[in-house]
């Protein structure tokens, strides 16, 4: 007996999956060498995909589940190489250019299709480990993208629930709060995001979003504070807490603050939505440096 409980201990968490799942369905039990090709095809996967090369790695993830279709970790793989085409897909729709129209339209559509695909991958993986942490993280956070925040807000905390396989607690957090905040549960939003600045003190995600819970509770110090802190860290690149650090000044009517956020904020991506809506906004602040102009089609 306690010889058995050791293989069981030392087992890959995928090859014991398997065997479960072979028990209850009859399926063919599939040898090492498979479950080892199977990990090699997923590490392959990987390596593309922290190089953008999304072909390929998705290409690796199939061959990876053709050798072991009980890999939880290759179907978020796959999922995350859907989700980066999404946000890739979303740059070209909002930041690169600003899209409108038939244009906007027929890339919305794609952007879409691929957090679908997403989902789909993330909840197959959470289907098979139903204590996937990051695999129910990253299902709501595709959710977020698809404004579904109820569904976003309950694989969060799934996620928050199963953390010996979630990545980052605090990320996944200050995604929660960020599903809450869109349902104006402006309360728990605040907690969740405090929380998850408490622990990571510079992500600038959770101090963003907690910094529009303010704005929404027209709570201007705070906003601006946080605003603020976000807008002038490099390593943020927030072109929106540039957006609405000039709002919150605009509401506290310190006109030359907002025209420098203004100014910062158009200096970052000047042919996104965002920029467009900094020129919209701020028009009445002022005549723009030559450096922040608006730029030549």
């Amino acid at each position: 007996m306690g010889k058995d409980l050791g293989i069981v201990e030392i087992m890959p968490r995928n090859a014991f999956g398997l065997l479960v799942i072979c028990a209850m369905a009859g399926c063919p039990q599939r040898d090492d060498r498979e479950l080892a090709k199977s990990a090699t095809r997923l590490d392959l996967a990987k390596d593309f995909l922290r190089k953008h090369q999304l072909e390929a790695a998705d290409t690796e993830c199939n061959r990876s589940l053709a050798f072991n279709p009980a890999n939880d970790e290759a179907y978020n793989t796959r999922g995350l190489i859907a989700m980066v085409r999404a946000l890739d897909t979303q740059r070209t729709l909002e930041i690169e250019t600003c899209l409108t129209g038939m244009d906007a339209e027929i890339t919305q559509r794609d952007l879409d299709g691929f957090l679908h695909k997403a989902d789909a991958d993330f909840g197959e993986a959470a289907k098979l480990t139903p204590d996937y942490g990051e695999a129910w993280s990253n299902r709501g956070v595709v959710h977020n993208l698809l404004e579904d925040y109820p569904t976003a807000a309950e694989y969060l905390t799934q996620a928050l629930g199963n953390p010996m396989r979630l990545d980052s607690p605090g990320l996944t957090r200050a995604h929660l709060g960020w599903a809450l905040f869109h349902q104006t549960r402006y309360v728990d939003a605040a907690k969740e995001l405090r929380q998850a600045v408490q622990f990571q003190p510079n992500m600038c995600v959770a101090t963003y979003r907690l910094a529009r819970v303010y704005f929404a509770r027209e709570e201007w110090e705070k906003a601006a504070e946080l605003f603020q802190t976000t807008s002038d860290d490099p390593s943020c690149g927030s072109q929106e807490a540039s957006l609405y650090l000039m709002k919150t000044r605009m509401q506290q009517g310190l006109v030359d603050d907002a025209r420098r956020a203004r100014d910062a904020c158009l200096k970052i991506s000047p042919k996104s939505c965002i920029a467009s809506q900094c020129r919209a906004e701020g028009g009445a602040l002022g005549a723009r440096t030559a450096a922040v102009a608006a730029p030549h089609p």
